[in-house]
């Protein structure tokens, strides 16, 4: 999951310039990593140079501290401006799973994190697809797409559909925040509906 995929919505969409950034990048920085390094890219737009950090720790859960099982997993995504000669951090998007004695996952799906700029104003927005589930079996995992662009904050929310060979599928219903609704966020919602396309299909065998 440490790819990414940086795509407009319509012709007219120019995304910001990207870069790939690794760790050894972000040391240089002074940026700490809270786990381990997901994705990490360098960004500028009109509001200057910014760079985007997904981390993803994973441990026992806290209620079973000697478990010896992966149970608690936290997932973070962070987003730093340039300030001077400092990096200071503008928003976080931050979810987990806690899962005593269930099988647990949690993962950002990397290869449809993107950095666009949807309504052509010159600045970023960063659009983080992400899972999380807490069972077994075959149950539907959670999905949620995030998108920041500084302080608006939109999102979908909804479970994975589940396609099995033979079987009728299931899952895959979702809900939009309200005000990804109105008339004026339409193409925010058109491409929030491509990334969820994307990534809501899980096809088992």
């Amino acid at each position: 999951m440490a790819g990414g995929l940086l795509f407009g919505c319509g012709a007219d969409a120019a995304a910001p310039r990207t870069e790939n950034a690794d760790a050894a990048y972000l040391a240089s920085q002074g940026i700490t990593v809270p786990g381990e390094l997901v994705l990490a890219k360098r960004v500028d737009d009109k509001d200057g140079a910014h760079v985007l950090v997904l981390s993803r720790k994973a441990g026992a859960s806290p209620s079973a501290p000697r478990s010896g099982r992966t149970e608690h997993i936290a997932l973070e995504a962070a987003y730093y401006a340039r300030q001077g000669q400092a990096w200071s951090q503008v928003w976080t998007v931050r979810d987990l799973v806690d899962c005593p004695g269930l099988d647990s996952a949690a993962a950002f799906f990397g290869a449809a994190v993107t950095v666009t700029d949807l309504n052509a104003d010159g600045k970023a927005e960063v659009t983080i697809p992400y899972k999380l589930s807490c069972g077994g079996g075959v149950d539907s995992a959670q999905i949620k797409i995030i998108l920041r662009e500084g302080p608006l904050k939109l999102a979908v929310r909804g479970e994975s559909r589940v396609e099995l060979p033979g079987q009728e599928a299931f899952g895959g219903e979702h809900t939009y925040d309200k005000a990804l609704l109105a008339p004026a966020r339409a193409v925010y919602k058109q491409h929030m509906d491509k990334v969820w396309a994307a990534v809501s299909v899980d096809r088992r065998k």
